[in-house]
């Protein structure tokens, strides 16, 4: 590293710059620099699944062009360590070598906890501080300036190249009174600005909003009143990164005179790894150990929660819905929602908000209430930086399309040329040369889920039999044929999640023909059975008819499967309106039976 050197203007040299994450969305930033022989990259992050994504846990972006190219990567660059930031860090390690990783002090506490858990060893890793200067490869030279965050030490990066100066601004707002007392250094900003930046690339997320973002202490009134005032348990939650938020509850918690229990692995790690990096401070016996909650009269104990986006299995909503090993929400307790829905994740945290509100619990949350603030730059802001940096072209990033389109707009109005607002998808390749920039190209950009700890590249598909199993369930049917095709034994139907009329009128004739006996159910099984059994007996796959066919032709296991599917749909979604995810097992008993499987 060094603070000297000087990145030559060279007009025939050539920068791409790729998102393969953070467009059009909100999480997995996730960015590619190239220029030569030389690949810096610029955070990983993750995303949290759509509700459609049925037992997926997170989101990384597809990694195909880095892989591609897994040579010529000469470096990471971590700007904080938001998860939508650094939450893919593990992953790209397990696919690519990374030389040396470059990161603030409390991401990198972050990330040394992520290679334990992940068994990376050995990762080269540099701590950065403010104004520090990263030379990368031949081309590239990175300045990191900090600016404000929800979280300590979020940093913008000022890029020399040789093809014009970039500034990547990074999650940022300006907070005129931060809770750590460190200000958006903004000099080196004027002073790039000043000499001339090619492209600026910043963050969208609140684009929307007018005027400025609040600072961090705007929620400390409220908090304040709330932790003493509480007669009960207080249940607060946030994100466990937001570590400004977490320091400032801790201290009033520590003011009032009670106790505070932690609940959440993300929130139990994030607290010790903070509290050793010196960002939050709290005497030993303060923090109660789960198990001794019930010890603390419920009135002087504030219980810290992940859970603030209503996942499924994080602490909060394990308490909502009475799973929880040692909490419940009852009435006359206070649940603080600390935070806001992250795009996307509005029902589930609506969802949650029911439940404890069902529970008795006072449940406080949403803007009026004066207890979250954003950690991104509103609109006056984003004309701040956008001012400071006088760029000649302007792409939007960190945000949904509407975002990005107001941040452009945005822009517009800050002297960008309309013709040089950049309105770009992950996998739109950006060239950058001699201080002008063009789209020229698309690479594969995508998305891959993480299913229960198994990494594993997206399927439709797969998606698809989860959306149906969900919503409209699962019928299977399971037949055992000789060698003449000819149904031995008993057909076997299983049903899971189809919800049946007592009044289908498709089935009332196999009710009446079994005098009525069976309940509706067991009629669709015997429906069912009726269809299938008459679809083995018509295929032409089946080698029925004279003794001299049934011994020359063999069974289509295959083809005859597809046969009774195929009969089976025509019944269940012509006649009943129903679309299940269908599976039909056919078998061929030949004294070792043989399966084949086909899914709908």
């Amino acid at each position: 590293m060094s603070k000297n050197k000087t990145v030559k203007p060279d007009p025939n040299q050539k920068v791409k710059i790729i998102s393969l994450g953070g467009l059009y969305e909100i999480g997995k930033n996730t960015w590619v620099y190239e220029c030569g022989n030389d690949i810096v990259l610029v955070d990983a992050g993750l995303a949290f699944p759509t509700t459609d994504m049925i037992g997926v846990d997170i989101v990384l972006p597809k990694l195909n062009y880095i892989i591609e190219n897994k040579d010529r990567i000469r470096a990471l660059i971590i700007t904080h360590g938001h998860e939508d930031h650094i939450g893919g860090v593990v992953p790209l390690l397990r696919e690519v070598n990374v030389p040396i990783i470059y990161s603030p002090p409390l991401a990198l506490g972050l990330l040394k906890s992520k290679f334990a858990d992940g068994d990376i060893q050995d990762q080269a890793t540099i701590q950065i501080t403010d104004r520090e200067v990263v030379e990368v490869g031949e081309h590239f030279r990175f300045q990191y300036i900090r600016n404000n965050h929800s979280i300590a030490d979020s940093f913008s990066l000022i890029i020399d190249t040789p093809a014009g100066r970039v500034v990547h601004s990074g999650d940022f707002k300006f907070d005129h009174s931060p809770i750590d007392g460190k200000f958006f250094d903004i000099a080196p900003l004027a002073k790039a600005g000043e000499d001339g930046v090619a492209l600026l690339i910043s963050d969208s997320t609140n684009a929307e909003k007018a005027s400025y973002t609040p600072s961090e202490k705007a929620v400390i009134p409220k908090l304040k009143d709330i932790i003493v005032n509480s007669k009960r348990r207080c249940y607060i939650t946030t994100f466990a990164s937001q570590v400004h938020r977490v320091k400032l509850i801790v201290e009033l918690v520590i003011a009032s005179g009670k106790k505070l229990a932690l609940f959440g692995r993300s929130m139990i790690n994030l607290a010790a790894i903070s509290k050793d990096l010196g960002y939050i401070n709290f005497p030993e016996d303060f923090v109660v150990r789960q198990e001794d909650v019930g010890k603390v009269p419920p009135g002087e104990l504030v219980i810290l929660s992940t859970g603030s986006q209503g996942e499924q299995f994080a602490a909060l909503s394990r308490i909502a819905r009475k799973e929880h090993k040692y909490l419940k929400v009852e009435p006359g307790d206070t649940v603080v929602m600390s935070s806001s829905p992250i795009p996307g994740n509005e029902k589930s945290v609506n969802n949650l908000i029911n439940l404890l509100s069902a529970s008795g619990g006072e449940v406080i949350y949403g803007a009026g209430q004066s207890v979250h603030v954003s950690g991104h730059a509103s609109r006056e802001e984003q004309k701040l930086l956008l001012s400071l940096a006088q760029p000649e072209f302007f792409m939007p990033c960190h945000g949904e399309y509407r975002m990005l389109v107001k941040h452009g707009e945005t822009g517009v109005d800050c002297g960008v040329d309309p013709e040089k607002i950049l309105l770009m998808d992950n996998g739109d390749v950006l060239e950058l040369q001699d201080g002008k920039c063009k789209v020229i190209d698309k690479v594969e950009a995508g998305i891959i889920m993480v299913d229960n700890a198994n990494v594993g590249e997206l399927d439709t598909s797969i998606m698809l039999e989860r959306r149906l199993v969900a919503s409209e369930g699962m019928l299977t049917i399971v037949m055992i044929l000789n060698a003449y095709g000819e149904i031995m034994g008993e057909t076997k139907i299983y049903s899971r999640g189809i919800v049946l009329a007592a009044k289908e009128k498709a089935l009332l004739d196999t009710i009446e023909a079994n005098g009525g006996k069976l309940n509706i159910k067991e009629a669709f099984h015997h429906k069912i059975v009726e269809i299938a059994t008459e679809a083995v007996d018509k295929s032409p796959h089946n080698p029925h008819g004279s003794a001299e066919k049934k011994m020359t032709e063999k069974l289509d296991l295959a083809k005859l499967e597809m046969d009774v599917k195929s009969e089976i749909h025509r019944f269940v979604d012509d006649k009943m309106h129903r679309h299940p995810l269908l599976e039909v097992i056919v078998m061929e008993y030949t004294g070792k039976p043989a399966a084949s499987v086909l899914g709908a």
